[in-house]
C-alpha cells in the first residue's frame, strides 16, 4: 500500500473516532422539541415527581390558608367580634330589692311603737332596650369588618405564598439547566480531548472548553444556592415541612397549559367593577364607616341614662300594696357629647381610609392588568419562534462544527444563547402566571375564587387553541 493510501487511511480512521465520539456529545445538545411547546423547565420531558413530592399551585394555597398563623389569628378575632355580638344581643337582668321600715337595730326596742313596712321589688333597667338596635348594629358592622380582615389575611398569605411558589418553580428550571449546560460541556471537554489527542485541534481549544466547564460548574452551585433559598422562603408556608426527611428538597409541579391570549384577558373595566364589588378592603371600610355611624347613635342613646321600671309589693300591717315606680337621671348637662364627636370623627377617618383603599385598589387592578397584558403579548410573540430558533442555530452551529465549517467559540456561543433562551422563556412565562393570579386575585375576594379564575383562563385558551387546530 503507498503513503497516501495509508494517509487516507489513518484519516478516515481519526475521522470514524471523531463521529463516535461526537454522537453523545451531538445528542446530548440537540434541544428537544418540548421547550417550544412551553415547558416550565428545561426537563419537561422527565418523568414529573409523583403527587406526593410535587407541590402544584393550588396544593401550595390551600396548605397555606389552612395552618397560617395570621389566617388563624384572624379567624380568632371573627370569633370574638362574633361573642362581642352575642352579647349586645342579651337582655338586661332586673335587679330584685328587699326593703324593711320601722324595725329596730338588733339588741334594741322601739320607744314608740310603729307600724313595721317590708318591701319587695324588681327594678328593670329600660336603657339597654333604648340602646339596643344601635348597639346591635354597630357590632354587626364589627363582625362585617372582622370577616373582611380575615379575608384580606387570607389574601395576603395566599400572594407570598405564589409568589414564593414560582421563585422555587424558576429556580428549579434555572438549576436543571445550568446542569444541562454543565453536561453538554462535560462530553464537549470529552470529544475534545479525543481531537487534542489524534493532534485533530490544537490543545488551547481543549483548555478554553475546560474553563467552560469551570465557569458551569459554578453556575450550577450558584443555582443550587439560589432554589435553597426560595425553598427556605417557601417552605413556612407548607405546613410542618421541619419535621419530614429531606424537608428542604421538596419540588414544586407547574402544569404545561396553554397561556391564555390577551384576547381572553377581561377588560380593564371589568375587573375594576368586580374588584370594587369584592374587594375585602372596600367592604371593611365601608362596615367600619357604618360601625362609627352606629356608635355614633349608641352614644345620642346615652344621654337618657339610669331608666329603669320598678314594680313590686309592700306590706304594712299584714296589708299588701303594689309598688311601682320609673327612674331616670336628669338630663341637666350634655355629658355624651364628646363620645358623640368622637364617633363623628372616627366616621370621618373611616372615609378618608375608604377614599384612600379605592385609589390603592384602583392603582393595584391598573397594574395587574398592565403587566398581564404585557406579559401575555410577550409570550404569544416568544411562543412563535423564539426557542425554535435558537434550537436550530444551535443545532446548524454543531453541523457546522463537525464539518469544520464552524469554530469552537461558535458552538460555545450557540450553547449559552441557547441556555440563556430557554431560561428568558421560563422567566417570561412564570412571570406571565404570577401576573395573571394578580390579576384574578386584584378582582376577586376569596383567594379560591381566584384560582377559579385561573382556571377558567385556562380552559378558554385550551378551548381556543383546540379551535384554531381544527
Amino acid at each position: 500500500m503507498g503513503s497516501a493510501a495509508r494517509c487516507a487511511a489513518r484519516a478516515g480512521s481519526r475521522r470514524s473516532r471523531l463521529c463516535a465520539g461526537l454522537i453523545p456529545f451531538v445528542t446530548l445538545l440537540l434541544p428537544t422539541l418540548s421547550h417550544a411547546q412551553g415547558a416550565t423547565s428545561s426537563k419537561a420531558d422527565q418523568p414529573s415527581p409523583s403527587e406526593s413530592e410535587a407541590w402544584t399551585l393550588e396544593r401550595v394555597v390551600t396548605a397555606a390558608l389552612s395552618q397560617h398563623p395570621l389566617v388563624e389569628a384572624a379567624r380568632a378575632r371573627v370569633d370574638a367580634a362574633r361573642a362581642d355580638r352575642v352579647g349586645v344581643n342579651a337582655l338586661p337582668n332586673p335587679t330584685g330589692t328587699f326593703w324593711f321600715e320601722n324595725t329596730a337595730f338588733p339588741g334594741q326596742s322601739l320607744g314608740v311603737p310603729l307600724n313595721r313596712e317590708t318591701s319587695t321589688y324588681m327594678t328593670l333597667p329600660l336603657e339597654p332596650f333604648i340602646q339596643r338596635s344601635s348597639r346591635i348594629r354597630r357590632a354587626d358592622e364589627d363582625l362585617k369588618a372582622a370577616q373582611a380582615s380575615l379575608t384580606s389575611a387570607r389574601r395576603q398569605v395566599a400572594a407570598e405564598a405564589v409568589r414564593g411558589f414560582f421563585r422555587v418553580a424558576l429556580a428549579q428550571a434555572m438549576t436543571e439547566e445550568a446542569e444541562e449546560n454543565r453536561d453538554r460541556l462535560e462530553q464537549l471537554l470529552s470529544y475534545n480531548r479525543a481531537r487534542v489527542d489524534e493532534g485533530v485541534t490544537a490543545e488551547g481549544e481543549w483548555l478554553r472548553v475546560q474553563l467552560e466547564l469551570d465557569r458551569a460548574s459554578t453556575e450550577v452551585t450558584f443555582a443550587d444556592v439560589d432554589l435553597a433559598r426560595a425553598r427556605t422562603e417557601l417552605a413556612p408556608y407548607l405546613g410542618n415541612l421541619g419535621g419530614q426527611p429531606n424537608a428542604v428538597a421538596f419540588r414544586v409541579n407547574v402544569p404545561s397549559l396553554p397561556a391564555p391570549a390577551p384576547s381572553s384577558i377581561p377588560r380593564m373595566d371589568v375587573v375594576l367593577a368586580a374588584a370594587r364589588e369584592h374587594r375585602p378592603e372596600r367592604l371593611g371600610g365601608q362596615a367600619r364607616i357604618a360601625a362609627a355611624s352606629a356608635t355614633a347613635d349608641v352614644e345620642r342613646t346615652l344621654s337618657v341614662r339610669q331608666f329603669g321600671a320598678t314594680f313590686g309589693n309592700k306590706r304594712v300591717e299584714g296589708q299588701n300594696s303594689m309598688v311601682l315606680g320609673v327612674s331616670l337621671a336628669v338630663p341637666l348637662f350634655n355629658r355624651n357629647r364628646s363620645g358623640v364627636e368622637r364617633a363623628m370623627s372616627e366616621r370621618l377617618a373611616a372615609e378618608q381610609e375608604l377614599a384612600w383603599t379605592d385609589r390603592q385598589v384602583t392603582a393595584e387592578v391598573q397594574g395587574a392588568h398592565d403587566s398581564a397584558m404585557r406579559f401575555a403579548r410577550r409570550l404569544a410573540d416568544l411562543q412563535q419562534s423564539f426557542l425554535s430558533r435558537a434550537e436550530e442555530m444551535h443545532r446548524l452551529t454543531l453541523g457546522a462544527y463537525q464539518e469544520g465549517g464552524a469554530s469552537l467559540l461558535q458552538v460555545l456561543d450557540a450553547t449559552r444563547l441557547l441556555a440563556d433562551a430557554r431560561l428568558t422563556y421560563a422567566r417570561t412565562l412564570f412571570a406571565q402566571h404570577q401576573s395573571l393570579f394578580d390579576l384574578a386575585l386584584a378582582a376577586s375576594g376569596e383567594p379560591n375564587d381566584s384560582l377559579d379564575l385561573l382556571r377558567a383562563w385556562s380552559a378558554s385558551a385550551v378551548a381556543t387553541q383546540t379551535g384554531a387546530t381544527r
